[in-house]
């Protein structure tokens, strides 16, 4: 009797067991499911946003069933970011990504504007894709004996440029001088400058701000944190940047320099020899310098001060900008940026001013005019040993223009 006992608790024990068992698989089964529901409808929500062209600051809340979502759009540095979350019983999925402008087969390689000159290229430029240049076209020349190298002016399609360059987006660049004004410091988001930290773009983001000079040599900073200073920020080659957006009126980037980067300044930018900063980085500079009115003032000192420069092989994974806060009439022969020889962009050059271009540029080049200064001579659209090719990224998403469609550049973590 007692025997048969036993083995009834065991037989009960183990149907126990089994439909607890199964209870367990079936929950867990299910919460899946609901995981990766969510987390798919994340990524939906945020590449159901690339149709809408809007930046907003104020989070969109939709709710349905037992589903809360919530998607947030704003700048951060050349590039949107769209922050995407789904809660379901009380557990959330979030994701991140910056999205940037697509392209299309009319997109420009080379974006002259129409000054009513035509270019001139000498020694080893080449030009590949669609050129749009002004009305007088292209033709070969040549500085202190240095002809041009090519057995055709182009390869691709000319098309005719306009005056003025393709429209930049007016809330980005509104976005940009807010940046350089302070819009981010905010005491409740400051944290200290230390040798480790890290920031999820899923979390509000973090400055680190200071009125006076910061120097970046010993630090590791990753993620949603802005460094802000009112002078000057230095940056050496020990320091580990990812994804980290810097401000300030002066940005030195110090010769070896590696990391992934967003740089606006509004007075000056310099990037020494054999930097790489991959993609998605920007640099920007919303020149905001005034021109000293001197009437003594020669042609060879209008060009020895040129604010923005990018070293010696050096390799940008992004978008290299220069705008002006207001015109200058004095600067039709001012270098306004300096592209030295070596130095590669894989992305996209705007410049709203005259561009001084030696080195290679595997995507797109907009500017109102180039120059070349060479043997003490200043040469007016002229391009010396400069490269226009073809962008080897085929989903590449750049500049913020007008009325453009989106892409994701990069899913954030």
């Amino acid at each position: 009797m007692q025997f048969a006992l036993l083995i009834s608790v065991l037989i009960a024990l183990l149907l126990s067991a089994f439909l607890l068992l199964t209870h367990v698989q079936s929950f867990f089964r299910i919460k899946s499911h609901e995981l990766l529901e969510a987390t798919a409808s994340t990524n939906q929500q945020i590449l159901k946003s690339l149709e809408n062209n809007n930046v907003f600051k104020d989070t969109l809340i939709t709710k349905e069933d037992s589903y809360t979502t919530k998607l947030i759009a704003n700048y951060y540095g050349a590039w949107t970011k769209v922050f995407s979350e789904m809660e379901i019983h009380q557990r959330k999925v979030s994701k991140a990504a910056f999205i940037g402008s697509s392209s299309d087969e009319r997109a420009p390689n080379l974006y002259l504007a129409n000054t009513n000159s035509p270019l001139v290229i000498v020694g080893n430029t080449r030009l590949e894709g669609n050129s749009y240049l002004p009305k007088q076209g292209v033709k070969a020349g040549n500085i202190s004996g240095n002809y041009y190298q090519g057995s055709n002016l182009y390869y691709g399609k000319a098309m005719e440029s306009k005056e003025a360059l393709p429209d930049l987006d007016k809330n980005w660049i509104s976005y940009i001088d807010a940046l350089t004004n302070g819009i981010l410091i905010d005491e409740e988001n400051s944290i200290s400058l230390n040798n480790d930290l890290k920031n999820s773009f899923n979390k509000p983001y973090k400055i680190i701000y200071n009125p006076e000079s910061i120097a970046l040599g010993d630090q590791k900073i990753t993620g949603n944190i802005v460094i802000q200073s009112n002078t000057k920020i230095e940056v050496y080659p020990t320091a580990i940047l990812e994804n980290v957006l810097l401000i300030a009126p002066h940005i030195v980037i110090k010769d070896g320099v590696q990391g992934n980067m967003q740089l606006v300044a509004s007075r000056k930018i310099e990037v020494g020899k054999n930097c790489y900063f991959s993609y998605p980085s920007s640099i920007t500079l919303l020149d905001q310098t005034k021109t000293q009115k001197n009437s003594n003032s020669t042609a060879s000192s209008l060009n020895r001060k040129i604010n923005f420069v990018i070293g010696k092989n050096s390799l940008i994974e992004g978008s290299v900008i220069y705008l002006p806060k207001q015109t200058k009439k004095q600067d039709r022969i001012k270098t306004h940026l300096l592209i030295k020889s070596g130095t590669e962009v894989i992305g996209e050059i705007y410049c709203k001013g005259n561009i001084e271009f030696q080195g290679m540029v595997r995507g797109s080049l907009y500017t109102k005019q180039c120059i070349a200064n060479q043997s003490g001579s200043i040469y007016l659209n002229h391009i010396y040993n400069g490269k226009i090719l073809m962008n080897p990224i085929p989903d590449y998403a750049g500049l913020p223009f007008s009325n453009s469609k989106k892409k994701i550049a990069k899913w954030l973590y």
